[in-house]
């Protein structure tokens, strides 16, 4: 058996002593000490230097060069030396006293859990505010943004919906472009559609307005308004696929009457506003 001891590291020849409390203490002595006769473990290698070649069939476990502290074991894998994992504790109910980030597979739910400092979840995934969105993350890093409701990935752009691909094309019905756009990160307007039927915002109509907007007219002819006769309109009604869609008897006229009338040949649409996935 090796022979496996505490040895006590120099402390800072500043260092306030004694210390101002039990916990201090402890804190003092955890931090300058340090464990000597690991490396005589049988199959077991352990320094800061990664492995010869001929230790590649033992475990290593790592320091860190500095403080000595392990790192964590590690194995060859044919390749390159890779962490070992942790197998977390399985059972019906959580271990207790748990610390943050601790794993525990629950068998009841039958689902991994994580220990978040206050309860056991099973969301893996982080989550907050838009303006709590971390900025100091790997590309393809996972965010789930709850003020607007959508899970994010983080890109070399910056944030985007995960649904969608680059190209795509939807629409939104929503009151403007700036609640569409908060709402959608990594999209823009798809300008090709900007002011046009069904998008929302035009001159005549705004987003979200409902109703048809064009029309047919006709215009009554004759001479001045001032005496002579005029002619009576050569239109009496009009007809789409078959089926009499306006006339003067519809419209309260007389098939002479001489005034000039319109109707809409749209029926009533929803404007809506399109968007096109940037990235």
């Amino acid at each position: 058996m090796p022979n496996i001891a505490l040895q006590p590291a120099t402390a800072p020849v500043d260092a306030p002593f004694p210390p101002a409390s039990a916990q201090a203490l402890l804190n003092f002595v955890a931090a300058y000490t340090q464990v000597s006769g690991l490396e005589t473990l049988s199959g077991i290698i352990t320094g800061t230097t990664t492995p010869p070649a001929s230790d590649r069939d033992k475990v290593w476990l790592k320091l860190d060069p500095a403080s000595m502290r392990a790192l964590g074991l590690f194995t060859f894998n044919g390749g390159e030396w890779v962490s070992t994992p942790i197998a977390p504790e399985i059972g019906d109910d959580p271990t207790a006293n748990p610390q943050v980030g601790e794993l525990f597979f629950n068998t009841k739910y039958g689902a991994l859990q994580v220990f978040d400092g206050s309860q056991w979840t099973s969301n893996l995934l982080p989550a907050g505010t838009t303006a709590s969105r971390p900025t100091d993350v790997p590309v393809h890093y996972l965010y789930f943004d709850t003020d607007i409701g959508r899970m994010l990935r983080y890109t070399s752009a910056g944030w985007t919906t995960l649904d969608g691909a680059v190209g795509d094309i939807k629409m939104v019905d929503t009151t403007d472009l700036e609640d569409a756009l908060t709402k959608n990160p990594g999209w823009s307007e798809f300008a090709p559609m900007a002011g046009k039927f069904p998008i929302g915002a035009s001159t005549d109509y705004g987003a979200s307005t409902e109703g048809g907007r064009d029309s047919i007219s006709w215009s009554a002819k004759g001479t001045s308004a001032a005496g002579g006769s005029r002619e009576s309109p050569g239109i009496g009604a009009i007809s789409i696929d078959g089926t009499e869609i306006a006339s003067r008897a519809q419209l309260n006229n007389t098939p002479t009457t001489l005034d000039s009338a319109s109707f809409k040949i749209l029926p009533p649409y929803r404007a809506l506003i399109f968007l096109r996935k940037d990235y």
